[in-house]
């Protein structure tokens, strides 16, 4: 984390107006809502596309053979 930014953001955020950080935060609040938005749609489309390969022909063919790795402890 860059400190110095946060520090210099806050200074910068503490010398807005009533008003302008009235509507900083009505801007932040939107970006937070509009990444929610996105990460529902992306569940919906898993959901929407997961199992949705009728064609009996399509295999998962093998995945080949791995060698063996010691176990961590």
């Amino acid at each position: 984390m860059n400190l110095k930014l946060v520090k210099s953001l806050a200074e910068i955020i503490n010398n807005l107006s009533l008003e302008e950080q009235q509507i900083l935060g009505t801007m932040i609040n939107l970006i937070q809502d509009n990444k929610q938005t996105e990460n529902q749609s992306w569940h919906e489309f898993i959901e929407n596309t997961y199992g949705s390969i009728q064609d009996e022909t399509f295999v998962r063919h093998s995945q080949g053979s791995f060698e063996q790795r010691e176990l961590f402890e």
